[in-house]
């Protein structure tokens, strides 16, 4: 997935290093306690649907990044340059333990949403399923509903001749990202010691550092 190593310490210096002041604003906190600033709420200097690859996010217009692509959140997700970490959040059950991919020594900003992006692209199981009250049933077939919508006037029918055909048509899978109903936006990765020991099955092991992950409506 890494092409190099060498585009990762280039811009980890953007943020990290001597050259933080002509990349990014002055009043972006860096300390080991918090995310890269890409990645740090309440002002996520990107703009990215969980429904589709990172290669799809954005920086804004008004972002000092506004011409970037997604290579260049090819950057530790904090100045501790952690090798592992967990992700979690309120809005689903899973938890996600993420370490460096393939050419990396580190987790990046990259790799947190790389890594987010397959794991909720994952059907939903039976078990899953059978967890969910009827009001998030209806939530989840609603969002899978509105996310098939937006793939056909995107791209549209990818199999014209099965229309066709008198064949059974199977009814479209459920997927962990419809978990999240309309709140697929990305919004950043924030401590919450509290709600993660809450999130801890009891007897089961340390975890690695966690983070609490932080979506918005689209």
């Amino acid at each position: 997935m890494r092409p190099t190593a060498q585009h990762d310490t280039e811009n980890t210096g953007l943020i990290y290093g001597h050259s933080t002041h002509q990349m990014m604003p002055s009043n972006l906190n860096t300390q080991k306690a918090f995310p890269h600033p890409f990645l740090a709420p309440p002002s996520v200097p990107l703009i990215y649907d969980l429904r589709y690859s990172p290669t799809s996010l954005r920086f804004p217009p008004s972002s000092p990044f506004a011409d970037c692509g997604y290579e260049f959140l090819r950057v530790p997700l904090t100045s501790d340059r952690p090798r592992q970490i967990r992700l979690i959040s309120p809005y689903f059950p899973w938890a996600f333990d993420i370490g460096p991919s393939a050419g990396e020594e580190v987790v990046t900003c990259l790799d947190v949403l790389s890594t987010l992006h397959v794991a909720l692209q994952c059907p939903l199981t039976d078990t899953e399923w059978g967890t969910a009250g009827d009001d998030k049933r209806a939530s989840l077939i609603r969002a899978r509903d509105r996310r098939l919508w937006i793939q056909l006037a995107l791209h549209g029918s990818s199999n014209r001749v099965a229309h066709t055909r008198p064949t059974v048509q199977r009814e479209p899978l459920l997927l962990r990202v419809d978990w999240l109903g309309s709140s697929v936006a990305f919004m950043g990765l924030v401590k919450d010691e509290a709600f993660a020991r809450r999130r801890l099955v009891p007897g089961g092991m340390e975890p690695p550092e966690t983070w609490v992950m932080k979506f918005h409506k689209l």
